[in-house]
């Protein structure tokens, strides 16, 4: 009967023990303007052209890799990818 109570005496200190415990947390949220994507000067060398407010920090990775490509036609498939 006396580990029943010790067991139930150490459950309740653990609770009032977390319950009494008190802080903060330093947390800082920055907000970026809207940015935009212009892709309709897109070439075989050139990228598209992002604009996301003075913040370097803030700029995407843009990649593109060739998919297909028709050696007839001589066109090929790219796909271009922005990253946040």
């Amino acid at each position: 009967m006396k580990t029943v109570y010790l067991a139930l005496g150490l459950m309740m200190t653990g609770h009032a023990f977390a319950a009494s415990m008190t802080g903060s947390i330093g947390v800082k949220l920055t907000i970026y303007s809207q940015c935009s994507i212009e892709g309709s000067s897109l070439s075989a060398v050139r990228l598209p052209v992002t604009a996301c407010g003075a913040q370097p920090d803030a700029q995407p990775k843009i990649t593109q890799s060739v998919i297909t490509r028709d050696a007839v036609t001589r066109q090929e498939a790219r796909l271009v990818t922005v990253e946040w």
